[in-house]
């Protein structure tokens, strides 16, 4: 943890002037501080696990912002607090902070900051859903009085509290005006001349990680040992912001600066915990992907959807979050547990959200988990009102992350589902002539039993069915739970069927699935047709290194580069292409060779960059294995090995030695079959790597994704090479990308 110190605006002149004279005439002149960030004496620290702080465009100057997970601060009174403390600070958060997955009476809330006593706090508190105030804790007891309303997310607020024990009182205000009255217990005593900001005097722990942390900007902090008068307080509002509020929750490019480990032109959040994309929709041409988010830090709990917005599929701008776990009473939110995966529409100008709602309470049955309904009618999809549950598990074990789709006058929504004892789907339709009817559940959707499709899972979950032609459709899931897992086998990973869609019913070409990738470590794909009416698929490449190493990052998890989806010619393989919008992304051309023959010796490329495209086209192949190392360190004997081998059809990838600090999780060689007979023989094959997450596709027709975690920014040298005797490559390049 580091430890940084900023400055309040006294010169040190005036500041020993200041407590010579607060020294001899104690009480008779209220002592009062001005913290802003742009200032120059000694006052603050801020304590963070990143090279330094992070700030932003403020109220006025640079705000302090915070990472939500791993940095806090602390201002040093002038002089201790004996009866009688105001405070006041501008901020803007965006998110409420997280917690564990609990029913509102056990949440430990934050706090924006708070004032140790003598056997507990005063705190201006906030939980997960928003709700905020003050509170006055004394041993296990703690009192509280509630502001009206949530707190606003994404906008700047000023929050104020006056402090005096000598009335027993706490005041709260907001933008203003008084918010809350607390009377405070008898027993508090301050025994403390500094405040903590945005870190709750409790914290809540899952895992390695600390989730109630606050995430937002601080700036202009006042404090003044006296109570709040108006002259004080309209001062203290008396501010023009220079920036919004989302330029200040901006995450500053220097937070992750020096780590070669993040990719950079693959799309993902801009910092903290991400999982599957879903929702990929085109409106008014440009792209939308939702995607499951925790804003707070690099953990998983309770879900938000995440928002960001492309208008060429490949450069991505982040937006405020779409949706997030709120409270319909007291006690209850039908999705007060999480918002999970689902799937998102456009009709006429309409944003319509589907995905997955869960709570604590089986009392309500149909909302426990539930498939639930947003809509918006905002011109970027940035606001949405939810519209509750419309579907139950009434027919099904569990289910999550609906998928729908529209045939003439009916939409069709399948639902990924458990049964007894394997995973499968859950059907409903609904006639848009019909809706008061409501959606209609069906019995049937493939015409092979589920039990006979399944891999030995407990459930599907991220359901994709798509026409890839007039005649063949095909149906996408991720089986899991039951004997799939993360790193064994069967392992959690995509898998498909193609077949005839006829009459509301499926018919699979095959009761074995597909394999989505060659190799492990792509899953969970969201669709959308481009402009060439060919579908573009984005997956997840999840992690494979520890939590710990996860919480050292800042970051989890990424998403794929974007696939073109189609039918090979034998009318039962899914074909998947890097997109054609990837070309964009192409810079400066780092190498080329062309007629190359590897039989003598191995090619050397000292790329130099973390970030690039290997095209190796028109291959002949003389011998049975071509083996490209990736990400070579001579000095720390660092590479990853990918080999593939044409005579059986075997792609290995070797990760043995990619990283000398052993942080790279699971089987360290994975394999598996290309299938010649479907993307033909190995002519062309284009691999991208962008820090941490490697894309690779062969003929541009089969794929794999996965992930690798050299230790070394210098880990960059590519070296290729031929065993046996001789391949022949027409074309070598790289581009940095």
């Amino acid at each position: 943890m580091r430890i940084f110190r900023l400055k309040s605006r006294y010169c040190p002149v005036l500041f020993f002037s200041m407590l010579v004279y607060l020294l001899f005439f104690s009480g008779a002149y209220a002592a009062e501080q001005n913290v802003n960030f742009d200032s120059d004496h000694s006052a603050f620290s801020i304590e963070t696990q990143f090279k330094s702080p992070d700030f932003t465009p403020g109220i006025s100057g640079k705000a302090w912002r915070t990472d939500g997970f791993s940095s806090f601060a602390t201002l040093k009174l002038a002089q201790t607090v004996q009866t009688t403390l105001s405070i006041g600070t501008w901020v803007a958060i965006e998110s409420y902070p997280s917690d564990a997955e609990v029913t509102v009476d056990n949440l430990t809330p934050s706090a924006f900051f708070h004032l140790p006593t003598e056997n507990g706090d005063i705190s201006v508190f906030i939980d997960t859903f928003g709700r905020w105030g003050v509170s006055a804790t004394q041993g296990n007891e703690t009192v509280s009085a509630y502001a009206e309303g949530k707190f606003p997310t994404y906008s700047w607020a000023h929050i104020a509290l006056t402090v005096d024990i000598s009335n027993s009182k706490a005041r709260l205000y907001f933008n203003g005006n008084e918010s809350a009255l607390l009377n405070l217990p008898d027993e508090v005593v301050f025994n403390s001349s500094e405040v903590v900001f945005a870190k709750p005097r409790l914290n809540k722990q899952i895992l390695n990680f600390t989730v109630n942390w606050l995430n937002g900007a601080f700036d202009d902090i006042n404090v003044l040992h006296a109570p709040l008068d108006k002259n004080h307080l309209k001062k203290w509002l008396n501010v023009s912001p220079d920036e919004t509020a989302l330029q200040a929750l901006a995450v500053p490019s220097s937070r992750f600066e020096d780590d070669h480990l993040r990719p950079s032109f693959h799309a993902m959040p801009p910092a903290n915990w991400t999982n599957e994309p879903h929702g990929l929709v085109r409106k008014n041409g440009s792209w939308h992907m939702f995607y499951q988010r925790t804003p707070n830090g690099p953990y998983k709990t309770q879900m938000h959807w995440g928002h960001m917005l492309s208008d060429d599929l490949v450069r991505w701008t982040n937006l405020q979050d779409a949706l997030w776990p709120e409270l319909q009473n007291e006690k209850f939110g039908f999705d007060m547990k999480g918002i999970w995966s689902g799937d998102v529409i456009v009709e006429d100008g309409v944003g319509f959200a589907f995905y997955t709602s869960v709570n604590h309470f089986d009392r309500l049955k149909a909302a426990n988990p539930g498939i639930s309904m947003a809509i918006s009618t905002d011109e970027n999809l940035l606001h949405w009102e939810k519209k509750g549950p419309i579907i139950n598990t009434q027919h099904v074990k569990d289910f999550r992350d609906p998928y729908l789709w529209r045939e003439d006058d009916s939409w069709h929504m399948i639902i990924g589902a458990a049964y007894e004892g394997y995973g499968g789907l859950d059907y409903y339709v609904l006639d848009l002539k019909e809706q008061d009817k409501g959606w209609r559940h069906k019995r049937q959707f493939s015409d092979i039993a589920y039990r006979l499709l399944d891999i030995g899972s407990d459930i599907w979950e991220m359901p994709v069915f798509e026409p890839l032609d007039d005649e063949t459709h095909v149906l996408v899931v991720n089986p899991i739970g039951g004997d799939v897992q993360k790193y064994g086998e069967p392992a959690t990973r995509g898998v498909y069927w193609t077949g005839k869609w006829e009459n509301g019913v499926f018919s699979p070409n095959y009761k074995e699935p597909k394999m989505l990738d060659i190799i492990v470590g792509h899953l969970s794909p969201t669709v959308a047709r481009a402009d060439d009416n060919d579908l573009r698929a984005i997956g997840i490449v999840d992690e494979r290194r520890s939590s710990q190493a996860q919480e050292d990052a800042g970051w989890t998890h990424t998403f794929s580069l974007p696939r073109r989806w189609f039918l090979m010619p034998d009318q039962k393989t899914l074909g998947q292409a890097p997109a054609p919008e990837l070309e964009l992304l192409r810079q400066s051309l780092l190498h080329e060779e062309e007629a190359l023959n590897l039989a003598d010796s191995a090619t050397n490329i000292d790329v130099k960059v973390n970030q690039y495209e290997l095209l190796l086209d028109g291959i002949e192949w003389h011998t049975d294995v071509l083996t490209i190392s990736l990400m070579k360190n001579k000095l720390k004997g660092e590479h990853t090995s990918l080999s593939f081998n044409h005579k059986t059809g075997e792609i290995r990838l070797d990760k043995t030695l990619s990283n000398s600090n052993n942080e790279d999780e699971g089987p360290q060689v994975l394999s598996g079959n290309y299938d010649a007979d479907a993307f033909s023989e190995i002519k062309k094959i284009r691999v991208f790597v962008d820090g941490s997450v490697v894309d690779v596709f062969i003929n541009d027709a089969a794929a794999f994704s996965f992930r690798v975690y050299p230790s070394s920014s210098e880990s960059s040298a590519v070296s290729i090479n031929a065993e046996g005797s001789a391949v022949l490559i027409d074309k070598l390049a790289v581009w940095q990308m």
